[in-house]
């Protein structure tokens, strides 16, 4: 992204709202709150582990970008595994349309994050997306950070992933994404990796990938695979994980 600095002068201390680590508040949130009470258009440049940077306009986000999210084609519900379905379809639509600028924010807010000044300008975009409160963001980022801290224990979005050769199952019964991303994970590819290669959310498609790790399809080189007599080891975190309600079907 041609317009980010490369060499930003503040360090976040913590991505998560609220929080401090080693006694500094969480910068780069604070930073966007300000923002947003301010009512400000333009742009804050991120660079750290993601390159990247978030747009505001009226003091609420209109996207984000990071060098470590796909660039993902908005308002393609498909992009999520979301079906279209009646008053469903408009919430899947609005789900896909924001998905990329909030998944891109989850990669930018991290612990090892800078932010460069802010650029106060109308920044024009290709396509316009629903624009979100910046409260309503940083709550979303929390979660989804609580979520992968607990995704961990099995399966990172960096974690690598194979294709296994048998399956203990006599039957299995998987969504058309779940399958085209079985089908695009090659051996050794990550989530991050196969979510990339897709245009995928990174984040959808770590959960996916861990559920598929649970039936069995995919697995972790080295650790042992999952029961064969149905008794999962399915983490109950995501029974609450909203925006994969939908995946099935």
């Amino acid at each position: 992204m041609s317009r980010i600095r490369r060499r930003p002068r503040v360090l976040a201390g913590s991505v998560w709202p609220g929080r401090e680590v080693d006694g500094y508040a969480n910068l780069i949130a604070a930073r966007l709150r300000k923002l947003a009470a301010a009512g400000s258009t333009g742009l804050l440049p991120v660079s750290g582990p993601a390159e990247g940077a978030i747009i505001l306009r009226g003091g609420s986000v209109v996207h984000a970008e990071s060098s470590r999210t796909s660039p993902q084609r908005t308002g393609d519900p498909a992009a999520l595994g979301l079906a279209l379905r009646g008053s469903v379809g408009v919430v899947a639509g609005l789900l896909a349309a924001t998905e990329p600028t909030i998944d891109a924010a989850t990669e930018l807010l991290s612990s090892k994050s800078r932010y460069a000044r802010f650029r106060r300008s109308d920044v024009s975009l290709a396509v316009q997306p629903p624009s979100i409160p910046v409260t309503a963001l940083l709550t979303e980022v929390e979660r989804r950070h609580q979520v992968l801290s607990q995704l961990a224990v099995i399966v990172t979005a960096d974690t690598a992933v194979i294709r296994t050769r048998s399956l203990a199952w006599p039957r299995l019964q998987v969504s058309a994404p779940q399958w085209a991303l079985v089908v695009g994970m090659a051996d050794g590819m990550t989530p991050r990796g196969v979510a990339m290669k897709l245009g995928r959310s990174v984040f959808a498609t770590t959960i996916e990938v861990y559920r598929l790790i649970e039936l069995g399809l995919l697995a972790v080189p080295g650790r042992e695979s999952p029961p064969a007599d149905g008794r999962s080891t399915a983490l109950a975190f995501l029974r609450a994980v909203h925006n994969e309600r939908c995946t099935d079907g």
